[in-house]
Formats: structure tokens, C-alpha cells, sequence
């Protein structure tokens, strides 16, 4: 399952963590509102959704948006909002770019919230970051094997090419010193035949 979390307002982050199908993330709330919308690709079971302020009881209300624009979901007024959507596991959501916004109408300076946001796959079981993780770093291993094995290659290559000019340097001596010594022997042929013909 994969989704894209696109931002807009929230600019001020302490902390954010992104995968698959899940994000944890520390932002600054500024204005009365802020929404978040993000985009689900494939079909799942449930989402959770957390968000709380930190270190503070400040009363925040949350607003869930479908892709079709209904209002999926909506909680009261809380300094902790904890809700699944939907309420029952294993109906089917729509795939889309989902809305989340936060309010809070009595906000006198930024509030820093969490926001936790896990989607479980049409089994209901959570996706595993974890595998996830484990298969980007087996991926990364393999990438790692070819690029190790096409340096090894690269350096056969190399010597290969080295001792091909050794021996192409062996044979132009050789070359030269036979061309020396059948140009001394024709030299010497041409002489004696000289002599042979002045007597």
C-alpha cells in the first residue's frame, strides 16, 4: 500500500517519520485551522488517527475528509482525539486524496501537536514497516553485490587490458628485432652477391 502525504501550512516540524502506511509527525498548529491532505492508492480495511497537543491539555477538534468531500468523521473538542475510520474494520474505503484538518478555536499562541496516522491493508492487518524497511535494506544489499561485482569486472577488465599491452609491447620488440635481422641478412645477401659478380 502506498500513499503520498502532501502538506500545506504546516511549515514548522519538529519531527516527522513517513512510510507505506504510516506517519508520525510533531508540527506547530499557528491558525485557528490547518489540514493535511494525503492520497490512498489501493484499496484498505481501517485507519487510525491520533492527534494530540504535547505537553498540554489544549482542546482540539478534528475533521476527516473522504475524497468524494463528504465529511467522513469529526470529533469534539479534546487535547487527545483517538478515532478509526471506519468505525467497523474491513469496509471498503475510497481511494483518494483524503482531508485531515485541526481546530481549535481558542488557540492564543502555536501549539505544538502529534499526529499519528496508521492504514491497515483490506485484511486488516497492519502493514509491517518493519519488512518494509528490511526489504529497502535487502534491495540495497543487492545493489550494493552489483555494483561490488561490476567493480571486480571492471578491474579484470582492467588488468586484462594491461597485459594484452604488455604483450602487444613484447611483440612490436620482437617485430623490430626480426625486421633488424632480415634487413641485415638481405644487407649481407646483396653484398656477397656483389662480390660474386665483380670477380
Amino acid at each position: 500500500m502506498r500513499f503520498l502525504l502532501v502538506l500545506y501550512h504546516f511549515v514548522h516540524f519538529a519531527s516527522a517519520i513517513f512510510s507505506d502506511a504510516y506517519v508520525d509527525m510533531r508540527f506547530l498548529l499557528r491558525s485557528e485551522k490547518d489540514c493535511i491532505f494525503f492520497q490512498v492508492h489501493q484499496p484498505h480495511s481501517q485507519m487510525d488517527i491520533s492527534v494530540s497537543t504535547l505537553n498540554t491539555e489544549y482542546p482540539l477538534s478534528v475533521e476527516l475528509f473522504s475524497p468524494s468531500g463528504s465529511l467522513a468523521h469529526q470529533t469534539p473538542a479534546s487535547g487527545r482525539n483517538y478515532f478509526k475510520f471506519p468505525a467497523s474494520s474491513g469496509e471498503f474505503h475510497e481511494i483518494g486524496d483524503f482531508q485531515l484538518c485541526v481546530t481549535s478555536r481558542h488557540i492564543r499562541q502555536p501549539v505544538q501537536v502529534s499526529l499519528i496516522v496508521v492504514i491497515y491493508e483490506k485484511n486488516a492487518n497492519n502493514i509491517d514497516v518493519a519488512s518494509n524497511l528490511k526489504r529497502i535494506k535487502q534491495g540495497f544489499d543487492e545493489t550494493r553485490m552489483t555494483l561490488q561485482n561490476f567493480e571486480r569486472i571492471t578491474l579484470n577488465i582492467d588488468e586484462k587490458l594491461k597485459t594484452m599491452k604488455t604483450e602487444q609491447a613484447k611483440r612490436a620488440f620482437v617485430e623490430k628485432i626480426d625486421r633488424s635481422h632480415i634487413e641485415t641478412a638481405f644487407e649481407m645477401i646483396n653484398f656477397w652477391h656483389i662480390l660474386k659478380f665483380t670477380r
